[in-house]
Parts: structure tokens; sequence; C-alpha cells
């Protein structure tokens, strides 16, 4: 081989070289991404999701009647009327 042949191939780098170039690029990506997560500010927090089950009742209050019991004071034995009872409409029956 000539000289000139020798010097034009490319000479690899020894495997300290390398070993102490990576560690040296990961020191210094770290300490960059570490700033920047001290930097910035925090995340905002995601909303969270809530399942309400709503259950919707409706009470039907049974008023009897004015006028429908009577109740003897006459007699020994007071007799009541059967109640006829009418329901109380609202809005939401």
């Amino acid at each position: 081989m000539t000289e000139a042949a020798r010097q034009s191939k490319a000479r690899r780098p020894g495997p300290a070289l390398v070993v102490w170039g990576s560690v040296a690029l990961f020191a210094v990506l770290f300490a960059l991404l570490t700033y920047q997560l001290s930097a910035s500010q925090p995340p905002a927090p995601r909303p969270e999701l809530v399942r309400k089950v709503v259950k919707r009742r409706v009470v039907t209050t049974f008023v009897p009647s004015p006028g429908r019991n009577s109740v003897s004071a006459s007699g020994s034995v007071a007799a009541e009327a059967s109640p006829a009872y009418e329901p109380v409409t609202t809005g939401a029956s």
C-alpha cells in the first residue's frame, strides 16, 4: 500500500473516546431536561369525570276530602265513614 492510500482511510475513534463522549452527551442532555422541567409550570389538572345517578321519585299524598268524615257525638260508638281519598296533583305528577 502506498502512503496516500493509508491516509485516505478514515481512522476509527478508540473505545475510550466513544465511552467518554457518550457520558458527556448524556450529562449535557440530562442537565438540559432537568432545567426545562424545573423551569416549567406544573401541568393543569385534568377535569375529573363525575357520574351522578339521578333518581326521580314522585310522591303522591292522599288527603281526605273535607266533610266526608263524620263523628257522631250522640252515640256511644263513634262511627266514621270510610274516607274517600283524593290524590293531590302536583306539577311533577
